[in-house]
This record gives structure tokens, C-alpha cells and sequence, in this order.
């Protein structure tokens, strides 16, 4: 008999097939709320708090009220692991101005190199700094790559800047150098990205917030994309060299080992 898996949904824990929310929730008429997705080490959440204050910040800019604290939320999250007798997988909390759904599902995420394309959708930096529920500019972009035959694109704002990939940070390595576009371009504030800025700072590499066009892309040494899930993956379109991102890999690896090893607070 197959096990049930269990969601939380507007203050109940309960099966995946009876969670559900309104047709009248703001979230699903116009993609009114915000969400936080992360990645799940040996029943653990990593940096759940960081996440969660970043969900924070994005609920403040669309004037929506948490009913929970970031510890609250951290405490759902633990449960569904419980519940859902997770090891490794995926977290994910999302707040509407009508609900609060999270769920935890297990997944097993295999190291891949990625390929992309420069897409056409540009984004509006205002909102590109929160994740918020609408995600249409990205998914726009995400067909347009698959269309195309690749992996990913990137995403350009109204200035012509690079900001991003669909669903991750960008980041570019010159003459020894790692280069990421500045917040004010409108990449989301990622906590991958975040963790590789301090671990590049830490290992004597230089580090620079750059605006910069995608011309700027085919002269890179290395282009690599950072978020909670798939870690940090060389994209393999620009660059033909991985030093510095073997580097980081290896970096965050340890980092990962040493915080989920450590008791929880």
C-alpha cells in the first residue's frame, strides 16, 4: 500500500489529494502571494531561516500578513519532513493574501551541465527581487528555451542588462574574477547566490557586483547558475573553462556537510 503524503494547508496538516485552497484565493486569480523554495539535506532544511526572511522582505514589499513567524514556518517544515519521512528533497512554502500552503516532497538531484539562450522577455526589477506567485515573464522565457533546444535563458531587464536565468543566478568568471549583476539590475537576492559571493570572498577570488549586456557573455572564462536546488551548475554556452566553478562546487559541498552536521538550534 502506498504512503500518503501529507501537505499543509490554511492551518491543517493533510493528504496531498484533499489539499486544496479557494477559487476565490488571490493567489490563484493574480498571483497575489510569495513562496520560498528549498532544498532538503538528511531531513533538514538548509538555511530555512534565510529563506524564510527573505519571504519576509517580498510579503512587506505586497502588503501581505504572515500569520507565522519564520521559527513557526520552520517548525511546518519539520513536520511534513516527519510526516512525509523525507531525507532528501524539496521544501516549499507559499503565502497568498487569502492562504498558507507548504509542502515536502522527496527528490533526488543529480549534478548536470546546463545550456542556454539569451531570451527575448525582458523583466521588471521592481518585482523581479521578490518571488513572487507570478511567474509568467519566466515561464515565457523557460519555452522559449526549450523551443530553442536548451536548458535555460537568460533573462535581460528593460536596460538591456543581464539579470538572471529563469529560475537561478547568473554568475560569470574573467581573468580570475567573479562577476555577478548588482541587485539593482533586479536578480533576485538568492541565497545560493548570497553563500557563493561569501565563499568566493573567503577563498582569496575576487568578487565583483557588475552591470554588464550579454555581449559580455561570450568572452567569459566561465558562466555558471546558482540557486538552492540545483546548487551551483556550469552552463556550458559560454566558457570553456570550470576552475573556478569546480572550486565553489567543492566549496559549497563542504559548507552544506559541516551546517547539516551541526545540531539545529
Amino acid at each position: 500500500m502506498a504512503s500518503i503524503s501529507y501537505a499543509y494547508v490554511n492551518g491543517r496538516f493533510l493528504p496531498e489529494d484533499r489539499a486544496a485552497v479557494s477559487i476565490f484565493d488571490r493567489g490563484f486569480l493574480y498571483g497575489d502571494g510569495i513562496f520560498e523554495t528549498m532544498r532538503i539535506y538528511s531531513g533538514r532544511v538548509f538555511r530555512a531561516l534565510e529563506h524564510f526572511d527573505r519571504l519576509f522582505e517580498g510579503l512587506q514589499a505586497l502588503g501581505i500578513e504572515s500569520p507565522f513567524s519564520p521559527e513557526e514556518l520552520r517548525a511546518i517544515c519539520r513536520t511534513l519532513i516527519r510526516y512525509n519521512n523525507v531525507a532528501d528533497g524539496v521544501a516549499r512554502v507559499h503565502l497568498t493574501r487569502d492562504s498558507i500552503v507548504a509542502t515536502v516532497k522527496a527528490r533526488e538531484f543529480t549534478p548536470r551541465e546546463l545550456r542556454a539562450i539569451v531570451s527575448g522577455v525582458r523583466i521588471d526589477p521592481q518585482l523581479s527581487r521578490f518571488k513572487t506567485a507570478n511567474r509568467l515573464p519566466y515561464i515565457l522565457a523557460q519555452q522559449e528555451a526549450e523551443r530553442a533546444g536548451v536548458d535555460d535563458a537568460v533573462l535581460l531587464n528593460a536596460a538591456g542588462k543581464v539579470v538572471e536565468f529563469t529560475a537561478s543566478n547568473l554568475f560569470v568568471v574573467k581573468a580570475g574574477t567573479l562577476l555577478t549583476p548588482p541587485l539593482k539590475d533586479g536578480p533576485l537576492p538568492g541565497i545560493t547566490r548570497h553563500t557563493v559571493l561569501a565563499l568566493a570572498a573567503e577563498q582569496g577570488i575576487r568578487v565583483q557586483e557588475k552591470s554588464f549586456g550579454p555581449q559580455f557573455l561570450n568572452s567569459a572564462d566561465e558562466v555558471f547558475a546558482t540557486n538552492s536546488l540545483i546548487e551551483i551548475a556550469p552552463v556550458a554556452t559560454w566558457g570553456h573553462q570550470l576552475n573556478v566553478t569546480r572550486r565553489m562546487q567543492a566549496a559549497y559541498r563542504d559548507l552544506v556537510a559541516q551546517e547539516i552536521s551541526t545540531p539545529a538550534p
